[in-house]
């Protein structure tokens, strides 16, 4: 990977093949945040609204590892927010 290519994909996603795939990178980049300090890029209100929107995507298909994936994220702000 070239340094311009590093810059425009910093989370590693281009190089996925498919769906399993793609889960599977964003389940790690969300255990490596987990570990990584917090920095504010939203507003309270702004996270709730997030929250919100990952936990309705998790309840269309609650089997489904993306929706997994969103419900946990969703927790998760809604625990940092203290709601």
């Amino acid at each position: 990977m070239t340094d311009s290519t590093a810059r425009q994909d910093p989370f590693g996603l281009t190089g996925v093949r498919d769906h399993e795939e793609y889960v599977a990178a964003l389940k790690r980049l969300a255990e490596q945040g987990r570990r990584e300090r917090c920095v504010a890029l939203l507003s309270e209100t702004e996270a709730h609204v997030v929250a919100e929107l990952l936990g309705q995507y998790a309840l269309h298909n609650p089997a489904g590892q993306l929706n997994q994936l969103a419900a946990t994220l969703a927790a998760r702000l809604y625990s940092r927010l203290g709601a």
